[in-house]
């Protein structure tokens, strides 16, 4: 048979109340409950002492806001940049406008409009 643990000794490592179900009945906080059993089973945060789980999760919050400024902050930019190289490899010429376009620019603006008058003449 067990003896009793004396009521002045501390209590038993690990304390594992953070890992029962919540008492109340309401289905947000179990919903909550396994969201974060979850979280803690996936990334295997529960091995982790609180203090190692604060300074990891701080990590990844400090590097996951860096990336999100990142991509909201210079993205656009770098696209359209990517776009204007896209172009003049495609096209050979950053203006967007492909081969095709400018020499039917170019033949239809010669008569300026006037199907009559060559260039030349104005």
């Amino acid at each position: 048979m067990i003896p009793d643990i004396p009521p002045n000794y501390p209590p038993a490592r690990p304390d594992l109340k953070a890992f029962r179900p919540p008492k109340s009945q309401s289905k947000i906080a179990y919903w909550v409950w396994r969201v974060h059993m979850w979280i803690e089973g996936t990334f295997s945060l529960a091995m982790l002492e609180p203090w190692e789980k604060l300074l990891l999760l701080i990590i990844f919050l400090t590097t996951f806001t860096l990336l999100a400024t990142g991509i909201v902050r210079y993205l656009p930019h770098h696209i359209s940049v990517m776009k204007g190289r896209a172009v003049y490899y495609l096209w050979g010429s950053e203006s967007g406008e492909s081969p095709v376009f400018q020499w039917l620019g170019k033949t239809a603006g010669s008569n300026g409009g006037n199907p009559g008058i060559p260039m030349g003449e104005l």
